[in-house]
This record gives structure tokens, sequence and C-alpha cells, in this order.
């Protein structure tokens, strides 16, 4: 039975508006994909009484059915933490220090001197866990996460607030966990990616049309990114799933496509290519993207941001006659910027960017949000494409930068090995 999920965020930094709460929405669409649901969002201040009075209700609702309750922050070393303080008042259980956290804690603080190492008995707090608890690792930062009971089949699952502590322990420590606890028999699923286009033409276009084909028996859901959205589709019948998946497929073939981000990089590694980068608009952020996963060093070789004319006419030998005719972000220009790029590197491939992520700098026959994006393949053939990314400036260069990965991705898709 699929328990009951409760997303409970803590935090007066939260509930002030001083911080925003990206970590449920984060847990939520992780859950989703592994075939859970979540019911409930909760954010509550540091606040002990609240926190208990709000995990005694779910203690209480864990009587009628499975719950499963995953709370974030409060784990650190500060008075303000109540996480740990809270759960022992609703177990009456006592707690025990983690051996393995607080000797790194110490040789960590020993490290910074004299001055961190006086400090370090009132920050051993966030090494402690309730007795007899299921802990969790933190392998980024100090704080313990764990799992208590709360109920049959219902447990409270306690992580770091800290976006970068909590994510890396959700999935390496919780989800092996979660499935051991709620193991979803015979629950098959497949995932696709759509690049530009929106959820709701998707939904239009798709989900309705096929709606009593495919939808009595399998569920779908959608999550929405910079230049793409993530197509999930759920059921027990491996036939269906196929049939959805080939219909998708046959119904939009030039922009369906697997993970880019893991596809790019396994393909690069494993038939030793290489790839290099110029930016102007995204300012780097391609190359980052390009350089996230361990291994990236073998085929990525670098690159330029060329934002001023100058620096492309002196780093990579555009004429500038090419730059005044047809403007800086132009087709011609992002082709010029490639092929300049694999001049200088000799890489397999080479991506440029060019665009106007705004909030100034549109015109009528350029408005902001245009980009070109020029990919020169190991052939050496050259091919440039142009976009009008909606959304702010933040947007337009997530979506600048994610679809040239995407269109690495279809050129290395329809190479032969």
């Amino acid at each position: 039975m699929s328990p009951f999920i409760v997303i409970l965020s803590t935090g007066s930094e939260l509930t002030a508006g001083r911080s925003l709460d990206t970590n449920s929405g984060w847990i939520a669409n992780q859950l989703f994909e592994l075939g859970w649901k979540v019911k409930k969002f909760i954010t509550l201040p540091d606040d002990p009484n609240l926190i208990l009075s709000e995990l005694q209700s779910l203690q209480t609702l864990a009587k009628e059915k499975p719950v499963l309750v995953i709370m974030t922050g409060g784990l650190g070393p500060t008075e303000d933490d109540y996480t740990l303080e809270t759960v022992l008042k609703l177990t009456g259980k006592t707690s025990y220090s983690v051996e393995k956290a607080k000797l790194r804690l110490t040789k960590i603080y020993e490290s910074r001197g004299k001055e961190y190492k006086d400090i370090l008995p009132n920050v051993f707090r966030q090494t402690f866990v309730p007795e007899g608890c299921k802990t969790l690792d933190n392998s980024v930062g100090i704080a313990v996460g764990f799992v208590e009971v709360i109920g049959e089949n219902s447990y409270l699952v306690c992580m770091p607030g800290v976006p970068s502590e909590m994510t890396e322990m959700f999935k390496r420590r919780l989800v092996p966990e979660l499935k051991k606890l709620y193991p979803r028999e015979n629950l098959l699923q497949k995932t696709k990616w759509l690049w530009n286009i929106g959820e709701s033409l998707f939904q239009n276009n798709f989900i309705e049309p096929n709606r009593d084909e495919f939808f009595k028996e399998a569920e779908w859901g959608v999550t929405a990114n910079r230049g793409y959205i993530k197509c999930i589709f759920q059921s027990t019948n491996q036939n269906l799933l196929d049939q959805i998946i080939n219909r998708l497929e046959t119904q939009y073939p030039n922009i369906i496509s697997d993970d880019v981000f893991s596809f790019v990089h396994e393909r690069l590694l494993g038939e030793n290519l290489t790839i290099s980068v110029v930016e102007s608009c995204t300012g780097g952020l391609l190359g980052k993207k390009l350089t996230e996963q361990p291994g990236s060093s073998a085929y990525f070789m670098g690159g330029f941001l060329t934002y001023s004319n100058e620096m492309k006419s002196q780093l990579l030998g555009i004429r500038s006659e090419t730059i005044n005719s047809f403007g800086a972000v132009s087709e011609e220009v992002a082709k010029a910027m490639v092929d300049g790029l694999c001049l200088k590197t000799g890489t397999d491939f080479g991506i440029s960017i060019t665009g106007i992520a705004g909030p100034d700098g549109g015109s009528e026959g350029k408005p902001v949000g245009t980009v070109c994006i020029g990919i020169k393949e190991p052939n050496g053939e050259t091919t440039v494409f142009r976009y009008v990314f909606p959304g702010n400036r933040e947007a337009i260069r997530e979506n600048a930068s994610n679809t040239a990965i995407f269109l690495i991705y279809q050129s290395l898709k329809k190479r032969v090995i």
C-alpha cells in the first residue's frame, strides 16, 4: 500500500519569506519519478511547540494508514535547530552521537585553527540522532539524517535543510531505504524529454487525444524545465507503455530525447570525442553544464567567452564586416564563431551561442530571447539554429545552454558507431 506522504519544511527564514523553499518541490518531483505522490506540503517556523504539535497529528494519522513524513531543516549546530529535540519528545527516546560524524567534524574544525577547535563542543549536537533509528550519512556536510518509526508502516525522515546536503542524502541514502520500506511491485515507468514545447500544448495535443486509449490504465506526469519538459508515464502494463512511447516518438520525431546530459557525457567518453564552446549571452553556462559530471575533462577541451564584438574578432578571427552587416546575434556570426573556435581548438565538436538575453537590447526583428546556436560536427559540417526563447534573462540563458546540449545529443544520436 502506498503511504500518505507529507513533506514538512522547517525554518523561520522560510515562513518570513527571506528564503524560498526549493527542497519541497524537488523532493516531490523525485518521489513522483519513483512512483509515489505527495499528498501535503507543510512549512513551519523554528518553533518546537508548533513542530511537535504537527508531528503528533501525523503520528495520530499513522494509526489509520501508512504515513511517510519527510522533514527538512533544523539539524544544524545552532540553538534554533529543534528537529532532534522535537523528535525525542515525540518518541520518548534518548539520543547518541554518531561516531563517524563526530570524528569527521573534529577533523574539519581542528584543521581550521584554535578558534574553531574551541567551539567543537557546541557544534557536536548535529552528530546526535535518536536511539535505535536508521541513520542517513551526510557525505556533503556534517548533520546526520535519520529515519524514525512513528507507526505501523509509517516513518519520519529527517534531513538537513541545506539543499546540497539534502539532495545528496536523498538520492544516495534515502531512496534505497524507501524502496525497501514501500516496494512498488510491477510498477513500470518510461520517461522521455520533449524540447521547446509547453506543458499545456503537450497535454492538449498528446494526452487528450489519447486519453481513452492509453490513460485509463497508465498515469502520466510532466515536469517543466528550461527548454524542455520531462514526460513520465507509469503503468503495470509494459506493452501499454511501449505503445505510448511509440506514439510519442511518431508524433514528435524531431524534438524527443532521453536524458541529454547523461547521454552526451557517456557518448563523448565512449567514442573518445572532444568538444569546445564559444559563448556570448550564456556567459559560460554551457561550459559549466558540460563539465558537471566527473570525467568530463576527457572530452571538454575548453572555450571562449566573447561578449564584445572586438573579442569575437580578435580571438576567433571573425571579420568586422560580417558583424556589421548581419549583427552580433545572427546565423552568420554564430557560424563564424563556431568555425573560428574549431580552428583554434581542433576539437571534434564545437558549439557557439550568441543571443539577446535581455531585459534590454531587443528589436522588432530580433526580440529579447533571440538566440543563434551553431554546431560544428566531426565531419566538418556546420549548422546554425535560431530560436526565440521565452522568459527572463535567467530563463533565456538556461534555455539556450540546455538546447545547445540537445543539439549535441541529436548529432551524436545519428552517428553510426
